[in-house]
């Protein structure tokens, strides 16, 4: 591709616009795919009981643009007993159920795996 001197601001421009939206697309996909790892391992590691809690998982994607998305991974129907399972809880009639820990864990390593990939994909 040839530029004559007037239009190499317009072509730099226009690359730069390329190459943004191409990292905004690729991070989208690495977000969406971090989502899903952590509710997979959430849904792996969590206490089963009935399996009801473990399977109530979800990841959805609440808002999406051109250049952002954001993820929720929640328990919609479970979401009383996350908390409580997470960080344990006081009986009513004494003692304490102990802590079962599942989301932290499934939330830092999908941390790390994002983090990865983001400066592979910023990187080139």
């Amino acid at each position: 591709m040839s530029v004559n001197v007037d239009g190499l601001a317009n072509a730099v421009l226009e690359e730069l616009a390329n190459y943004s939206q191409e990292v905004a697309d690729g991070l989208k996909k690495e977000v969406k795919d971090a989502a899903n790892l952590c509710r997979s391992e959430i849904q792996k590691n969590a206490p089963k009981d009935t399996g009801t809690y473990a399977k109530s998982w979800k990841a959805e994607v609440v808002y999406e643009n051109k250049e952002d998305v954001r993820v929720v991974i929640h328990s919609p129907k479970e979401y009383r007993r996350a908390h409580l399972l997470e960080y344990g809880h006081a009986k009513a009639g004494g003692g304490r159920v102990e802590e079962k820990p599942h989301i932290r864990p499934a939330e830092e390593e999908a941390e790390k795996l994002l983090n990865k990939r983001v400066k592979i994909i910023v990187k080139g």
